[in-house]
Order: structure tokens, then C-alpha cells, then sequence
């Protein structure tokens, strides 16, 4: 399955991160990775695809391990399901709203997906993927709400078009504005979360067999929230989501704007 990592800090950290390459799930290798981290008021994204039998031809390019300061990571793994190998059609996607660029990357396959909601001339996608019909259909919601929507209203709308596409199957995603971070768990496979409460280590490692990344904390009081498809920190307190139910992320902390 495609994993997913979303890092929301309170402020500014180091960050070491590096994808390990063929370390797929069994005999499976990637079809692509990507992330995307802010700065003060811009996203920086790499991503890749990989084509057929490039990790038995060592013809790729990891471009690893990165080093940046940020507050906010989205990264992606892909392991496809619908679309070609293409740069559109490898997560991270972007779409503009308000003058802000949202960030969104998925895992699961919603099957036999249709519009279950009013398409948008505005938001279309650019690949051939499920994930991103999804993304642009959860922003045309958003889009409908105006541009003076508060937090509260958008976490809810983002939940109620979450919800109904997840009746098309399985939906997982993070989902940002820069300014906040959304996670959504529909019962596809796993998706955890952790709240790194202050005081913490100064070096924060976190792996599994497809990735691996350091966080470098000078602050020990600094507030920090970690979704994940799977526990990537060892010797700490993960929960899964809750099933259905939208998770907002802000400044490292979790806000319960949807109950």
C-alpha cells in the first residue's frame, strides 16, 4: 500500500529525510515518491515517478538524503492502482485556492469511481488518478464555502465529502494549506498518529523499510504531531485514527475542530 507521512510542528525544525528506494512491500517496488515541505510562504516539491523495471536497471534518481528546515512535511509513496507512471500522476498534487497552494497525497483505490459530487470547471485534475478526482472534489467543497470560511467550517466540510467519498472505497489522506494539516482514515489498512509532547530528544529518528528521517529538535518545548501509515518512531505513544473522522493538525497540535 502507498504510505504516507505528514510531520506539523509548532515551529522551524531540521529535518534529514531520505526515501531508501526498491525497499518496497514484498516483491512489489514503488511506482513513484514525492513530498512537499513549507517554508514561510511557499511549498517546496520533489517527486518522481518510476517507470517499469527501472529499480532492476538502477535507472532513477534518489535525490537523498535532503536537509531543510520546516513546519510542515507531506511525503508519498506510491504503489499504483489506477493512472500511468507519470510526474501528474505521482502524489503529492497541488491545486490553487484563495492564493493559497493546498497539498494533498493519498492511499487506497476508490473503485469504480464516479463524481459523487457537482465537478468544478475551476478544480480539475491534472493526471489520470483517483486520488487527485478526490482531491479536486474535497476543494471544490471547500471552494463553495467563500473565502472568508473559518477553520471549523472547512474541517467539516472536508469531513462530510470525505465521508461520502469513502462509500467509492478506500480514502486516507493528508491534506494541507500550509497553515494547517488535515488527516482523514477511512478503515483502508492503517493510519496512525503521534503527539510528541515536550520534553522531548534532540534527535528524533523515525524509519521503516521504505523511508527514514531525523527530526533535530533545539527546542525541547516545541509542540510536534506525526501521521503515519504505519508507527515510524519506536518507544512512543501511537493511536490510530478514528474511522471516518477528520484530524486537524496546527502548530503540532491536534485541534478538535470535528466531533
Amino acid at each position: 500500500m502507498a504510505q504516507l507521512l505528514g510531520i506539523c510542528s509548532e515551529d522551524e525544525i531540521e529535518i534529514d529525510f531520505e526515501f531508501k528506494g526498491s525497499a518496497g512491500y514484498g516483491d512489489k517496488n514503488p511506482d513513484g515518491w514525492g513530498y512537499a515541505y513549507s517554508k514561510k510562504d511557499y511549498w517546496v516539491i520533489d517527486k518522481e515517478p518510476f517507470e517499469e523495471n527501472q529499480f532492476d536497471k538502477k535507472e532513477f534518481s534518489l535525490r537523498f538524503p535532503a536537509n531543510f528546515f520546516s513546519n510542515l512535511l507531506i511525503s508519498h509513496i506510491r504503489f499504483a492502482s489506477k493512472g500511468r507512471k507519470t510526474l501528474e500522476n505521482t502524489h503529492p498534487f497541488t491545486q490553487e485556492l484563495f492564493d493559497k497552494k493546498w497539498i494533498f497525497a493519498h492511499s487506497g483505490h476508490l473503485r469504480m469511481y464516479r463524481h459523487v459530487l457537482e465537478s468544478s470547471d475551476y478544480l480539475t485534475p491534472k493526471g489520470e488518478t483517483d486520488s487527485e478526482e478526490a482531491f479536486c472534489s474535497i476543494l471544490g467543497e471547500v471552494k463553495s464555502l467563500g473565502r472568508l470560511a473559518a477553520d471549523k467550517e472547512i474541517a467539516k466540510r472536508v469531513e462530510r465529502t470525505a465521508v461520502e467519498l469513502t462509500n467509492q472505497g478506500g480514502l486516507n489522506f493528508l491534506l494541507s494549506d500550509r497553515d494547517k494539516m488535515f488527516a482523514y482514515y477511512s478503515g483502508y489498512k492503517s493510519l496512525y498518529f503521534a503527539e510528541l509532547r515536550p520534553p522531548h530528544e534532540i534527535n528524533i529518528v523515525g524509519e521503516n523499510n521504505q523511508l527514514w528521517f531525523t527530526l533535530f529538535v533545539k527546542d525541547q518545548d516545541v509542540q510536534i504531531s506525526i501521521v503515519a501509515s504505519e508507527p515510524v518512531i519506536p518507544d512512543i505513544h501511537w493511536k490510530e485514527l478514528d474511522v471516518k473522522t477528520l484530524y486537524t493538525f496546527k502548530s503540532g497540535k491536534r485541534y478538535k475542530f470535528v466531533m
